[in-house]
């Protein structure tokens, strides 16, 4: 009776199209069938609000409807809401779903009162979405410009210059000139002015910047995450975008969709979803109101068209739940963040010191001019003279430009790595890859192309190997270029149509012209093979036969096997291909070369399990194709025929291919002491064959472990377990808790830890790891939780990363070096100059001192933290993060130049100095002198610096590091400024062309000095590593910082911008 109705419905005028809707299907217009299954909403719906009817059959293709086979509810479940909602989605909890009453019981008005043909109401939107949510997905909170100035206060520098500069503007325009008697209205506010110009420049700069930066990156979110769905609303087909969604909205879904919130089904034909985003699975899962109705948020739907109740969107959908705990808990501190905060701790200590024992000593000394020298009377100007003096020591110790330094380093390193195809989303990550020693790699996608191809079969008793997949040849196969030649034209034919029919892969044109399949990787891959390979066209063979005529029944899990019945006139074939160890059992068969079915005996079946076998340990997943023949049979069956006494037909090995890189990237590593592990779902035998091609799997000493295996030895043994950690090479048949708990492991065991991933999955372990890198092909989800997006997919891009890591390490302590040297010297000249000073006046004042510290120093940061890396940076063994910051032979260099410096620059500052240049001892002309040398022999020792390892030459590698030259054109430039225009400003005087040469050529001296004792340290062996081999404690303490320092993220705008100038 039931039938009789819904046949006359769906043959009333206007729904006539039944057989034109399955013949549209069958061959892929997927456009025609949604349009007929819209005219026929309205017939419909009559039927999903009548009461529950029995149970029809459902022929393929035949539109599945989420009918009523659960009682309508009365009154709301007890509970009923978001989290009730998210629960029943996360564990597809179809008891949960039943007592809801199916689909159609959440459609009623005792929930979301929606109807299937009118959709939601438009007047309700703003209602659904106040106590649902709207489908925005969670996002890091985005800082106001306020909250950046505030932060860029509360830097320790910058307090420390604001307190500088109020001190001096009081005693600047209130305190009497000791000598004059009158207080200097007209330049004594010029000292002050200065230092709150430069607090003011460097706060707003770095707060617009930053701010500038989060904009941009919140633009950028919204416009990757911006698209337009269909949906009924009013009775109306509407566009929307994505972000309007709301509960109670039903929603179109199309074959290739990304789902953007969780929905229910309600009527379609042949939805499968690819859910392995979320559950790790590859297995496509068919979609229907019975047994999995469940769309969920960040699933793709493969096959097939419909409609769907949406019942989750946003930060309460699947996708937003998982998205907003890779978003919580504070940024993690690299290791060289900690180290960093340990020196600036110490430096600023020693700084303060001498600062203290500076004010002390002058002090003293102007207390025993006031009592012992004859009109010499008490001011109090001279004693907050001292105390400017005091901070300016503080702000000279303080190592200001290395957070800069490290800015630029980073910001430098993250535009350039875009041409290694490597996309930095935290700036911090490419240092921390420079001392990463464990990578825990994905296979599919990472180290294989992601292309699956047959690369061996045997087809009817003959085998053959493809050209240039590097499969060793067995005695009986063949490798040519026709790789079916010898085989007659039926056994071609037979196994073409086997294949061909048999595939939901389907041929699509592109808008350029050119055509490609679509579909399921491996489908792709066999037929792909037909074609190139075999050279027939599965397209034309497809093409051949009518919609009526073939009938496809998916892929089983269960059976692991995918079966086709074909009509060809009143005969009836069955084309099956799945799974060998399972179908070759069921084979009663075998095609010959010569066309003929042949009985399977007990050697020839032996003889195809080796032939699996052998397969198999090359790291190949095998299919057998098999077919036979269903007499009696007089209509196409509505299930998959259970059959036996199949004909095997053939059998292919099919493989991801290795990248050709892969291997010497991943000797690469080895060489540079990092170990690769390769975490990835397949079984243990071809996940071992495979990670010996990439070079990563040892069958000599290296330990591969299932899945199932590791978790329990992680519960049961986990001691034993942190034991074979360092021989762990491959992690077979592994879920995403089972790299999550790696990664965990790894991390305790003291490892600096990267990990690749592209699933949702994935996105836990990409965020735990200290420099996670996310696919540019994988879900949005684990781009999120990932420090670094690889636009290529590419282990080399890792490997990359890695050289540019070390090198981002190696700038840094090339300033580092250069800094710290400044730093002594500024201090041990001002402290003693003072002292020794018969007027009780420090050697340089305090505008030269921040001009040294805001200016050259920011400029000696972009010289040397912009060179670019070599492969020779690869040779050497990770950076340990317990190492030493500053490595024994940086010490030497950096005490050895200081005590050079001291000295050229002490004897220039004596009267001995003066007399050279015929001056009168410590006037301006003389101190001027001073200054400039100090300035020049910096910039000379920046060439010094660039070398950490004892370089003979410290030229040699010059071409790496043009920024370097520009930018000491531009400190010359400046210098010269200062001393011969700005002179009533820094307090200098004009220089002649030979006082000029004379600066030039003692800050010279440097070089040649420089040379000397790098062949001194390397001829003592001094240690220049701070690796893995070497370890040791730093000679700097580690300890917590009393300083705050700036954060490298806090600047990268600016530095981006300085960056991109002098590429320019």
């Amino acid at each position: 009776f039931f039938s009789a109705i819904v046949l006359s419905v769906l043959t009333l005028p206007g729904s006539t199209m039944s057989l034109a809707m399955l013949q549209a299907e069958a061959e892929g217009r997927h456009e025609l069938c949604r349009a007929e299954l819209s005219a026929r909403l309205a017939c419909l719906d009559s039927f999903i609000e009548a009461t529950s009817p029995p149970k029809a059959e459902t022929k393929q293709s035949e539109v599945k409807l989420a009918t009523e086979t659960f009682e309508k509810p009365t009154k709301r479940v007890e509970g009923f809401g978001i989290e009730y909602l998210y629960e029943m989605f996360e564990r597809k909890d179809l008891n949960k779903y039943a007592t809801l009453g199916g689909t159609a019981g959440l459609m009623s008005n005792v929930y979301f009162d929606v109807n299937v043909k009118r959709g939601a109401d438009s007047n309700t939107i703003d209602t659904r979405r106040e106590e649902y949510g709207d489908n925005v997905l969670p996002q890091a909170e985005m800082k106001s410009f306020m909250d950046h100035v505030h932060e860029a206060l509360e830097d320790t520098m910058m307090q420390i210059l604001c307190f500088a500069a109020a001190i001096s503007l009081l005693l600047g325009l209130t305190v009497p000139d000791p000598h004059t008697g009158k207080v200097e209205y007209a330049t004594g506010w010029i000292e002050g002015a200065a230092i709150l110009v430069s607090v003011v420049v460097v706060v707003l700069v770095t707060a617009i910047n930053n701010y500038t930066k989060g904009l941009k990156f919140a633009q950028l979110s919204a416009e990757t995450n911006k698209r337009n769905v269909h949906v009924i609303r009013d009775g109306y087909k509407q566009e929307v975008d994505t972000t309007e969604l709301v509960v109670g909205d039903i929603l179109y879904v199309n074959s290739g969709d990304l789902l953007p919130c969780d929905a229910l089904f309600v009527e379609g034909v042949e939805c499968k979803a690819d859910e392995s985003a979320i559950t790790g699975e590859s297995d496509i899962v068919e979609k229907d109101a019975s047994t999995d109705p469940f769309f969920i948020a960040g699933t793709s739907l493969m096959t097939g068209a419909g409609t769907a109740l949406v019942t989750g969107v946003g930060h309460n959908s699947s996708s937003g739940r998982q998205l907003k705990l890779t978003l919580e808990g504070g940024e993690q501190e690299t290791p060289l963040q900690v180290k960093l905060s340990g020196l600036a701790d110490d430096i600023g200590k020693l700084g303060g010191l001498a600062a203290a024992l500076t004010f002390f000593v002058l002090s003293m000394k102007e207390l025993y001019f006031i009592f012992n020298v004859e009109g010499h009377s008490f001011h109090a100007k001279p004693f907050l003279d001292f105390v400017i003096v005091a901070v300016t020591i503080v702000v000279v110790a303080i190592p200001e430009g290395l957070p800069l330094a490290v800015t630029i380093a980073l910001a430098y390193s993250m535009n350039e790595m875009m041409a290694d195809n490597c996309l930095v989303r935290v700036m911090a990550s490419c240092e921390t890859m420079g001392g990463a020693d464990t990578i825990c790699s994905d296979k599919t996608g990472t180290l294989t192309t992601n292309k699956m191809t047959v690369v061996q079969a045997w087809v009817a008793e003959k085998r053959v190997v493809v050209p240039g997949s590097g499969i060793p040849l067995p005695a009986t196969t063949r490798k040519n270029a026709a790789l079916l030649d010898g085989l007659g034209t039926v056994v071609i034919d037979q196994f073409t149509e086997a294949v061909s029919l048999n595939s939901t892969a389907e041929e699509k044109l592109e808008p350029d012209g050119t055509k490609v399949w679509t579909g399921n990787k491996t489908e792709i891959g066999i037929l792909s093979f037909l074609k190139d390979k075999v050279g027939t066209d599965p397209a034309d063979i497809q093409k051949s036969f009518p919609a009526g005529a073939v009938k496809q029944f998916p892929f089983d899990s269960e059976k692991k096997r995918m079966t086709t019945v074909v009509k060809k006139g009143n005969k009836y074939t069955l084309y099956v291909k799945g799974a060998p160890d399972i179908l070759l059992t069921r084979c009663a068969s075998y095609l010959t070369s010569a066309g003929k079915v042949v009985t399977m005996t007990k050697d020839k079946e032996e003889y195809l399990k080796a032939v699996i076998t052998d397969m198999a340990l090359l790291g190949n997943r095998c299919i057998l194709v098999g077919m036979t023949d269903l007499p009696g049979l007089s209509e196409m069956p509505a299930h998959d025929p259970e059959v036996d006494n199949f004909t095997c037909i053939a059998i292919m090995g099919i493989q991801d291919p290795i990248r050709e890189e892969v291997p010497s990237a991943v000797k690469k590593c080895q060489k540079a002491g990092i170990t690769v592990r390769m975490v990835t779902g397949d079984n243990k035998q071809t996940a071992c064959s495979i990670a010996q091609k990439a070079g990563i799997f040892s069958a000599d000493g290296g330990l591969a472990m299932e899945g199932l295996e590791f978790r329990n030895m992680a519960q049961d043994d986990p001691a034993r377990l942190m034991q074979l950690l360092p021989k762990l090479q491959v992690l077979a048949r592994s879920s995403p808790q089972d790299k999550y708990v790696l990664v965990d492991m790894l991390k305790k065991a003291g490892h600096v830890v990267a990990v690749t991933g592209d699933g949702t999955n994935d996105a836990p372990a990409l965020k735990l790891a200290q420099v996670g890198f996310a696919m540019a092909s994988g879900t949005a989800i684990a781009q999120t939780a990932s420090d670094i997006v690889l636009r290529d997919d590419n282990f080399v891009s890792v490997v990359k990363a890695c050289m540019w890591g070390r090198n981002v390490n190696d700038n840094i302590k090339k300033f580092l070096q250069f800094q710290v040297t400044v730093n002594i010297v500024g201090v041990a000249l001002t402290f003693f100059g003072a002292a020794f000073s018969d007027n009780n006046e420090p050697p340089f004042t305090p505008v030269q001192l921040l001009w040294l510290n805001l200016i050259m120093d920011t400029l000696a940061a972009l010289a040397l933290a912009t060179e670019k890396p070599s492969e020779e940076l690869l040779n050497r063994m990770p950076i340990h993060k317990d190492a030493a910051l500053i490595t024994p032979r940086m010490w030497v260099n950096i005490i050895g130049h200081a005590i050079f410096q001291f000295a050229v620059l002490l004897g220039l500052m004596g009267t001995n100095g003066a007399a050279l240049f015929d001056l009168e001892f410590e006037s301006t002309h003389h101190k001027t002198i001073v200054f400039n040398t100090f300035i020049l022999i910096q910039i000379w020792n920046e060439f010094n610096a660039r070398k950490l390892h004892g370089e003979f030459n410290i030229f040699s590698g010059i071409e790496r590091s043009i920024g370097h030259l520009q930018v000491t054109v531009i400190m010359v430039v400046f210098q010269f400024c200062a001393v011969q225009y700005f002179g009533e400003f820094f307090g200098t005087h004009a220089l002649n062309v030979p006082q000029w040469l004379a600066c030039i050529a003692f800050g010279a001296l440097c070089v040649p000095y420089g040379m000397l004792l790098n062949v001194l340290t390397s001829s003592l062996h001094i240690d220049s590593e701070g690796n893995a081999a070497s370890g040791g404690a730093s000679p700097v303490s580690s300890g917590s910082s009393g300083l705050k320092m700036r954060k490298p993220g806090t600047q990268v705008v600016q530095a981006n911008r300085v960056v991109g100038a002098l590429q320019h």
